[in-house]
């Protein structure tokens, strides 16, 4: 089965037929854009269009399968017939599969794209936010560390630092009030 063979095909029949695109699109239930993927060989109708398809265009779905007139003279062996049948079906399942792989594909992308965007969001704000508090000094002679025996780091003096600490809070807090 050939995607430009069959395409070719039905072009040709629905112009012997007199029909437009548009027409036999709105005959088969179908976009005119899907008849012109078809007959410009982009892609197979589904196996499920096939009967009506041949059914208008008044030839056999095995002739629509081949793109080509098959007179009634020769005959088909069933084993060729089942054969061209079986790859049909093999082709439609591929083309079903290669749109659900695109589909998925899209909605990967658009998930992460709307994850960078929301991200992006929310460290703009998160930035926003930590511009307009103020932070507390350590500068002062309060917050000196050391190591203690066990090698971890703790303040030479806590109860000052704890004291230095009240007080700075409490003029950060009475700067929020003013400003508020």
């Amino acid at each position: 089965m050939d995607k430009e063979r069959m395409g070719a095909f039905i072009s040709q029949i629905r112009k012997e037929k007199r029909l437009t695109q548009k027409e036999l699109a709105e005959q088969l239930c179908v976009t005119d854009k899907a008849v012109s993927k078809w007959e410009r060989g982009v892609s197979y109708p589904d196996i499920s269009m096939l009967e009506p398809i041949a059914k208008i265009l008044e030839i056999s779905v095995l002739e629509l399968l081949e793109g080509k007139r098959i007179s009634d003279d020769i005959v088909i062996e069933k084993e060729e017939a089942q054969q061209i049948l079986c790859q049909s079906i093999s082709i439609s399942d591929d083309e079903i599969n290669r749109k659900h792989i695109r589909s998925k594909s899209i909605i990967l992308i658009a998930t992460l794209v709307i994850m960078l965007l929301l991200s992006l969001i929310l460290n703009f704000l998160n930035y926003e936010r930590s511009e307009t508090q103020t932070s507390v000094s350590t500068d002062s002679k309060a917050y000196e560390t050391m190591l203690d025996e066990n090698g971890t780091v703790v303040f030479k003096n806590p109860q000052q630092a704890l004291d230095q600490l009240m007080k700075d809070l409490g003029a950060h807090n009475s700067y929020e009030k003013e400003v508020q």
